[in-house]
């Protein structure tokens, strides 16, 4: 039988626990004494009035609960008598914290009025509270079908074979107390005093070194120096004289406060009691331990905190006291990631192990990143009602990995404007040679006119010259040679602007074949220019390797073209340039050499720098630092030689690949060509006369048409082995004109002769409508060979 000073016992109204007139509302006070017509003011029960029984530091205590056995309210004892650390009961549930929770619950919610006057011993199952039982006394308020509704005061006693100091874990109370810097006590948190067995007015007139172990006094007196002068918390477990000759070991937290004029210290107990050795040791481990560690509580549906070590306090700010009770959701703020908090929330209800990275806030409201370690504790059963959690502050490691990844980003941007201005570099360098190459094209293209201008007129002028078929035919020849080389000089100009859009797509290339290519490229400055100054190169090529290399082929054609340009400038008299080609081990050696200027030490250490030259206002310096670039792009090297007054030599090596195997293809010859049905388009008279004559003259069949619309209005009607067009025309281009036909006749093959044709298979172009591109001027033998394939499928 329960104790109780300040009433009787007292049965139910009308033997029920369910007063008939509290069915009009959810809650009403329910009299335990019976209704008497004597008493004209009956004694109301209700929480209030049984919360105004509790007595501050007595045995007993009193609490609400709902029917699903969650603190509604309690009084000051009911921490203590349960086993909970401060502020943890009203965010608990009976059912947690007892060994057995149904029979509680059915002794709890029991309607059986000879069950209300029964006691209910149960024994306490959260941890740290092994063996502690209670002794048990319900008062009904309401009872409903609704478990959220029903109300029911519970007493709670705690027995004499219990151990009157357990607590659920953690045991330990945060103390917390100011000192001046000799270790005087200015203030002190009652549990000072509690823990040491010393009334709290004494504290006021008391120096911390007073109360310690004489063997601790000189690690105090060097903690608290050390605490004076250090910008950070010092920690260290000293021991403390107790009461009845107790020793209780503290762990000791020491800052300068804000102001600098005193010392602030946040303690905890590690003193290994011995009614619970293990447990005491475990949170003595726990508190030592650097990392943060919380202990979480299952509560009706969601975890609540119910145990913080002191690395946790250190790295929040937060005190157990203030956050016990409390979700995870404590530390969340404004730019807490959502989708962490949900994967976090569904590792608790799935009671499954997580880890992850999240922004957390102190309790400065300054935002922190922390490596966050869920641990599900399982009991017997599987369940897991506590998890463990473990801190660790990544705020530095996140901020090193974040500004990482932008100066990643930074560098991928810069490399990537490093890229399109060398584009622009050599493009530049491009135009700039082009620019330098024009007065050669433009008197190479004079000479290869006075031919044919000459010779035409005499044939037109002359007219008895018709009549010599000697003279006609050498004239005709020569014109024709001086429009082809003419031909040939629009091809090496082309070089200069085929496309570069893809430089890292490499091909096979012939070093020999290439700069010969570079000879004729030039021939304009290192011959013809030099020779209107007065003087006389000797362009020499060496050739004693046929191994291919890897590279893209406009990008090596403007190094070896600039190289030879420079060699030419490097030449005030007389001299050689010579070219050679030679293998060495797995690589090709490329040289180029002048008989020129040379340069000094201080010139050769430097011509490589963007922006030197010796040009003066004629040079950009960006040509050998280009060459430079693009020869280590290709996996080359790069060295020059040179002495001053005798000469430069650049040498360039390049890796050697194997050549591939290229199959070639030939049209058997199977007598006299078969004659084709020709369609002509073009809108050009002259070309219409000249290439029309030329099919013609290959016994084929060919039907001119100026307007492509015309062209197609006959399709309708004819049918055709060929149809041969033009692409820059008015009203309908050549593709567009290829898309009709072949909307008719999808099979009739259609080819296009064009100005623009090296343009197009330079860049890649593949028309859609169009099976072959030739360029303008085409030569008879290429179109000739071109017919006879395609009359060969015929």
């Amino acid at each position: 039988m329960l104790s109780e000073s300040h009433s009787k016992k007292q049965q139910p109204h009308n033997g029920s626990r369910l007063p008939a007139e509290s069915e009009a509302r959810s809650e009403r006070a329910l009299s335990t004494e019976p209704k008497s017509e004597q008493s004209p003011n009956p004694v109301v029960l209700d929480w209030p009035f049984f919360a105004k029984l509790s007595t501050p530091g007595e045995n007993a205590a009193y609490s609400l609960h709902d029917g699903s056995l969650a603190f509604i309210d309690c009084d000051a004892n009911a921490d203590r008598v349960w086993g909970l650390a401060p502020g943890q009961a009203k965010a608990t549930s009976l059912s947690l914290l007892v060994n057995d929770g149904p029979a509680l619950k059915s002794w709890l919610v029991n309607l059986d009025p000879a069950a209300a006057s029964h006691e209910f011993r149960v024994a306490l199952g959260a941890p740290g509270s092994a063996g502690q039982a209670l002794l048990l006394k319900a008062f009904p308020i309401y009872i409903s079908t609704d478990a959220e509704q029903t109300r029911i005061v519970l007493k709670a006693v705690q027995t004499s074979d219990s151990p009157s100091s357990a607590k659920a874990f953690p045991v330990n109370l945060n103390l917390s107390s100011t000192h001046a810097f000799d270790g005087r006590f200015k203030t002190a948190s009652v549990s000072w005093a509690e823990l040491l067995g010393i009334n709290i007015e004494q504290f006021k007139d008391l120096n911390i070194s007073e109360i310690v172990v004489p063997t601790d006094a000189e690690r105090l007196e060097n903690f608290l120096k050390d605490a004076q002068q250090a910008h950070s918390v010092k920690s260290c477990i000293i021991r403390f004289q107790a009461k009845s000759d107790r020793i209780k070991s503290i762990l000791l937290s020491a800052r300068r406060d804000a102001s600098q004029t005193k010392l602030v210290i946040e303690a905890k107990n590690m003193t290994v009691e011995g009614n619970n050795p293990a447990m005491d040791l475990l949170k003595t481990s726990v508190e030592l331990v650097k990392e943060s560690v919380l202990l979480l509580m299952k509560v009706g549906p969601s975890f609540r905190i119910c145990y913080a070590n002191r690395a946790f306090e250190h790295m929040t700010g937060y005190r157990y006291s203030r956050v016990a009770g409390s979700s995870l959701a404590c530390l969340h703020g404004p730019k807490t990631n959502a989708r962490a908090i949900l994967d976090i929330e569904e590792s608790l209800q799935e009671q499954k192990e997580h880890n992850g990275n999240l922004l957390l806030y102190r309790k400065s409201g300054d935002a922190f990143w922390a490596n966050a370690d869920l641990i599900p504790l399982r009991d017997d059963t599987g369940s897991a009602n506590y998890f463990a959690v473990i801190l660790e502050d990544a705020t530095e490691v996140r901020t090193v990995s974040d500004e990482l990844a932008k100066k990643n980003d930074e560098l991928q941007k810069a490399l990537s404007d490093l890229k399109e201005t060398q584009k622009n570099l050599i493009q530049q360098e491009s135009l700039r040679a082009l620019g330098q190459m024009a007065s050669g094209i433009a008197h190479d293209f004079n000479n290869l006119l006075a031919p044919i201008l000459g010779f035409s007129e005499l044939l037109l002028t002359v007219p008895k010259t018709m009549q010599d078929k000697g003279k006609l035919t050498s004239y005709l020849k020569k014109i024709q040679v001086a429009a082809q080389d003419g031909a040939a000089v629009v091809s090496r100009l082309r070089e200069f602007y085929r496309s570069q859009n893809s430089p890292e797509e490499f091909i096979q290339i012939l070093p020999d074949e290439l700069l010969w290519q570079v000879k004729e490229l030039t021939r304009h400055r290192w011959k013809n220019q030099a020779e209107a100054k007065g003087l006389n190169i000797h362009f020499k090529m060496s050739m004693s390797s046929g191994r291919p290399i890897m590279g893209n082929e406009p990008e090596l054609r403007q190094v070896f073209t600039n190289l030879i340009i420079n060699a030419v400038d490097a030449m005030a008299r007389d001299g050689d340039i010579t070219v050679g080609v030679s293998d060495r081990d797995e690589r090709v050696r490329i040289e180029i050499a002048d008989s020129g200027c040379g340069m000094n030490e201080e010139t050769r250490r430097k011509c490589l720098e963007p922006f030197y030259t010796t040009k003066g206002k004629l040079g950009t310096g960006l040509g050998l630092s280009i060459v430079f670039g693009v020869v280590q792009r290709h996996h080359g090297t790069f060295n020059i030689e040179s002495k001053e007054g005798i000469g430069t030599r650049i040498i360039m090596e390049f890796p050697a690949v194997k050549a591939e195997k290229k199959e070639e293809t030939h049209v058997s010859a199977t007598g006299e060509t078969k004659s084709l049905r020709i369609m002509l388009v073009d809108d050009e008279e002259v070309l219409l006369e000249v290439i029309s004559e030329l099919l013609a003259s290959g016994g084929h069949t060919v039907d001119i048409y100026g307007d492509p619309n015309s062209a197609i209005d006959a399709f309708q009607d004819k049918t055709y082995d060929l149809v041969i067009t033009d692409r820059a025309m008015p009203l309908m281009s050549g593709d567009q004109l290829a898309a009709a036909i072949k909307r008719v006749a999808p099979h009739t093959p259609i080819y296009m002769i064009t100005g623009f044709g090296d343009l197009i298979k330079d860049s890649g172009e593949k028309p859609e409508y169009i099976d072959e591109v030739l360029g303008k001027p085409v030569p008879l033998d290429v179109l000739n060979r071109k017919l006879a394939e395609l009359a060969s499928k015929k």
